[in-house]
């Protein structure tokens, strides 16, 4: 079997910057054959922290002409969601595939994706928020870190860690929100540690909500900038560093939305810049009025440039 592929550097305009994603296009003759299995596979393969699978439809009627499934496989699990593989498939589908398509359909449901100025992607993306009850120190019950491992060695962030809230953006994808009070402890955190979410000692998120992956994400306030509030963040818990986690923005602009501002906001975070690839996210949100005097989120929208790398040909047996 043999299947085309596109390399993509997202949330960048320079290549060899940003985060690096695989897409690999799925002839609709070839969908059924295609095991997931298999797509695990080939995202370790090209052991990225995403790889995305895109599905071209054999005879579309005028619904599937706008519109496209993608898959998204990090080197262990498939994802209902993830941001740096959404925005990278949409500038290839809207700027060199499909100009026609309009929606991107993921597991957590469809994303809109609307042309900005500059190659770059504005999308819309379904959320079901929710802040979790427990912390870290809930389910830890200490801050001794030679008990917990995982844990950073360095007591302001290890304390950051264990009460930092632990919020989901979509059912499937939750972070630790860890805010960091200065730049020179961000440049601290490490790749070293990593928590195995899975067997915490207690269940860290609410009943309901527990098959999902889970990571800290750090970040540091900087205020604002160009009327946006602008925010500096880092991911390691997947034993590297990922240069940019559209997924983990989206979750951070949503929770200091409804916890913090309380109404609608723009945020601009640069990730990567300590491992030598900036990235550039966009979020914003729009909330409504329920009733009840509370504030809640009706958009949420994730924007950034990408630009095509490498093009090849994967052959798999099947």
């Amino acid at each position: 079997m043999d299947l085309q592929f596109v390399t993509l550097n997202v949330f960048t305009s320079k290549r060899l910057q940003g985060n690096p994603l695989a897409v690999v296009t799925v002839p609709a003759t070839l969908k059924d054959k295609l095991t997931q299995a298999t797509k695990q596979k080939i995202a370790q393969e090209f052991n990225l922290s995403e790889t995305v699978f895109l599905h071209e439809v054999a005879e579309p009627d005028q619904a599937q002409q706008k519109q496209r499934d993608i898959d998204i496989f990090t080197i262990e699990s498939e994802l209902p969601y993830a941001g740096h593989p959404t925005i990278g498939s949409a500038v290839l589908v809207k700027y060199n595939l499909h100009p026609h398509v309009d929606t991107l359909v993921t597991k957590a449901g469809p994303i809109g994706i609307v042309p900005q100025p500059g190659n770059a992607i504005r999308a819309r993306i379904p959320h079901n928020v929710r802040l979790h009850a427990k912390t870290l120190v809930d389910v830890l019950g200490s801050d001794d870190a030679t008990k917990h491992p995982g844990l950073s060695p360095v007591p302001q962030i290890r304390e950051a860690e264990l009460k930092a809230p632990v919020f989901s953006v979509v059912k499937g994808m939750t972070f630790v929100l860890v805010k960091l009070p200065s730049l020179e402890l961000l440049a601290q955190v490490s790749t070293a540690y990593r928590i195995d979410f899975a067997n915490l000692p207690k269940p860290l998120l609410d009943e309901g909500w527990r098959d999902s992956f889970v990571s800290r994400y750090y970040y540091v306030d900087l205020g604002e900038e160009e009327e946006q509030r602008s925010i500096r963040s880092r991911m390691v818990e997947l034993g590297f560093e990922d240069p940019a986690t559209g997924s983990a923005a989206t979750a951070l602009g949503s929770y200091l939305t409804l916890h913090e501002e309380k109404k609608g906001r723009k945020f601009k975070l640069t990730q990567g810049v300590e491992m030598g690839r900036t990235s550039h996210i966009n979020v914003e949100t729009t909330t409504k009025d329920p009733g009840d005097g509370s504030v809640a989120l009706e958009e949420l929208w994730l924007g950034g440039t990408a630009i095509v790398v490498m093009k090849g040909t994967l052959t798999v047996d099947i």
